[in-house]
């Protein structure tokens, strides 16, 4: 994709009264300070929604631990300790 070396945009009367303000404050055209402004964000932006994907994969490895955690923590079947333990308890004679 190539860059874009123009582009239109429609502002909300509520963006476009605040560029307006920002003009007057600062003297600067209107192009002027929305280039600036797209310069100052546009690093900003693009880490945050790299940011977003990076939690979520964090996220989901965190869920596949805590259940990996989980299992190897479970209480085991009584047949299974039986399986591993060295010491059984002496059987009770029948009565």
């Amino acid at each position: 994709m190539s860059a874009a070396q123009s582009l239109t945009l429609t502002l909300t009367p509520e963006l476009a009264a605040r560029l307006a303000a920002a003009t007057e404050r600062t003297g600067l055209p209107p192009a002027e300070l929305v280039l600036r402004a797209l310069a100052d964000h546009l690093d900003g932006v693009t880490a945050y929604g790299r940011l977003g994907e990076e939690m979520a994969f964090i996220k989901d490895r965190l869920a596949e631990l805590a259940g990996i955690v989980g299992e190897a923590l479970a209480e085991p079947p009584p047949a299974a300790v039986a399986e591993i333990c060295r010491y059984r308890a002496p059987k009770a004679p029948p009565a």
